[in-house]
């Protein structure tokens, strides 16, 4: 019975949510992978930057997604592309961080100004442990143990 009360909640008022893996790999190397539904991320993208193209999700990503080390400096993303897997999209960008991830703070906003029930989820993988993050719509950035 719950099964299908959720089933039809779900069928009714749609799931809004991204999920965010940041990989801290060796040498300070960051890489970024965004899943999100693509038909949200496509009226995200068109709305922000009036029309749909790779170049306007890069900025769309750059614009949301944001990780600064400890020590104040921003990471500049690099744009590694988009990938399309049935409903979901997926975007890589990646970067270099000098100090490492304890400490840094973290910022995803993808979508939180189109849904007010939008639910981003960020798991970061680093060699000092793994941690997650949740963001919802008026969440400000976190700070990583």
């Amino acid at each position: 019975m719950r099964a299908a009360l959720l089933a039809l909640a779900l069928a009714v008022h749609p799931l809004h949510s991204t999920h965010t893996e940041v990989r801290e790999e060796s040498g300070g190397r960051l890489t970024v992978i965004v899943r999100a539904f693509t038909e949200d991320l496509r009226a995200a993208v068109v709305r922000q930057e009036g029309g749909l193209s790779d170049s306007s999700l890069a900025r769309y990503a750059r614009s949301r997604l944001g990780l600064r080390e400890a020590g104040g400096r921003e990471i500049p993303w690099t744009w590694a592309g988009a990938r399309l897997d049935g409903e979901m999209t997926y975007l890589t960008l990646t970067g270099t961080i000098r100090r490492g991830l304890s400490g840094a703070t973290v910022r995803q906003e993808m979508l939180l100004e189109f849904f007010t029930d939008q639910v981003n989820v960020v798991q970061v993988r680093r060699m000092g442990g793994d941690a997650s993050l949740l963001f919802l719509p008026g969440d400000r950035p976190k700070t990583l143990p």
